[in-house]
């Protein structure tokens, strides 16, 4: 085979192609004879020797479109799980419904981040002025004593005690077992043999499914996790949470 068709074949998006996707055996026997195949594998490794920059280059271009295609993909996937926590009624909330700004929080009750990510949680509530509406999700999965936990918090909204509990769980340190939460569920006022009632109730059991598919769905793996008028910060990074609150009531303004 002619050497200067070899070496148009490494130039540049050449090389990528070739190392990276591969032409399929099928058509590559179409194209070329075995002696033409084994030249052109000896003048590859010989030009990725000479040149490894290129395949660096290339796999980067590579890991650069997997990223912004993964991004693209989580962001389609959040426009209807945004769309439904938004629209629902049942999934606890505090501000207006229709603030400029809606904040949503995946969370588990025995998460350490969760727990340091409360105080910058609630300033921006107490400090939003009614323009921010922050939406709690349950997601517990770290044990079983958050499911428990997760239940008995939404067994309380339905007492009207949802923050109460919620902040009360939330600042508690050590395992919140049975008892515990018996405790902290009274002293926040909540009628716990009622509260116990309602935590077996197929209502609960639908919306902590519902929640953990959604968070299936948009690649929540971890808490906590913030939606912030459909962007997603992964993590207790409240000041990336701050800026996004920040720029949507600038943007509303």
């Amino acid at each position: 085979m002619n050497s200067q068709i070899v070496k148009r074949l490494l130039g540049g998006a050449g090389i990528a192609a070739v190392m990276l996707f591969a032409v399929p055996a099928a058509q590559a026997d179409d194209q070329f004879s075995p002696a033409q195949k084994t030249e052109i594998d000896a003048m590859i490794e010989e030009y990725l020797i000479k040149n490894p920059d290129v395949l660096l280059r290339a796999i980067q271009n590579v890991q650069s479109w997997q990223a912004a295609e993964q991004s693209r993909q989580q962001s389609e996937a959040i426009i209807p799980v945004w769309d439904a926590l938004v629209a629902d009624a049942s999934v606890p909330s505090i501000g207006p419904a229709d603030a400029p700004v809606t904040v949503i929080e995946f969370f588990d009750y025995h998460c350490g981040y969760c727990k340091r990510a409360l105080d910058g949680v609630m300033e921006i509530v107490e400090n939003s002025d009614g323009k921010v509406r922050t939406i709690f999700v349950e997601l517990p999965i770290l044990r079983e004593e958050s499911a428990t936990a997760a239940r008995a918090a939404l067994a309380a909204a339905k007492q009207g005690k949802y923050m109460e509990v919620h902040q009360a769980f939330m600042t508690n340190r050590g395992l919140l077992d049975e008892d515990r939460i018996n405790d902290l569920a009274a002293a926040a006022g909540v009628d716990v043999d009622q509260m116990r009632a309602d935590m077996q109730s197929p209502e609960i059991n639908g919306m902590l499914a519902q929640y953990s598919a959604m968070a299936q769905t948009v690649g929540i793996s971890g808490t906590p996790a913030f939606i912030i008028n459909g962007t997603m910060v992964s993590g207790a990074d409240m000041e990336r949470v701050d800026a996004l609150v920040q720029a949507g009531l600038e943007k509303a303004s």
